[in-house]
């Protein structure tokens, strides 16, 4: 089951913005998740130049694309949107580690300035 969860994740991150440089985001819940299964190592072999927290203070980076990897809470959806009205990434790829959606923006909302999936 760990094998599959960890081919699922590598799998997400290989299969956005191929053989470009980005920056993955998350937040505690889905960094869990992704430490219990997949190595750091093994995310930045996959063009990821940091692994960076949303709850932190982030720079900007407007050259590098981003890939979430994030748990649908509804602070972490308000820190997405901070992003979005930011720019702070050149382009967005977004993977929710679960279908249930708590928040009041609209998921139109997100997934139109973004390219989502999600996985759990």
């Amino acid at each position: 089951m760990l094998q599959v969860q960890r081919e699922l994740i590598l799998d997400a991150i290989r299969n956005t913005a191929r053989g470009e440089w980005k920056v993955l985001v998350v937040d505690d819940e889905s960094r869990k998740l992704i430490d219990n299964v997949v190595r750091e190592d093994d995310i930045l072999k996959e063009n990821i130049t940091n692994i960076e927290q949303i709850e932190q203070r982030r720079p900007l980076n407007k050259d590098l694309d981003v890939v979430y990897i994030l748990s649908p809470q509804p602070h972490i959806v308000e820190c997405v949107m901070a992003d979005f009205e930011r720019r702070r990434y050149r382009r967005t790829f977004l993977l929710w580690t679960s279908s249930t959606y708590f928040s009041p923006v609209s998921h139109a909302d997100l997934t139109s300035t973004s390219t989502a999936a999600g996985f759990a």
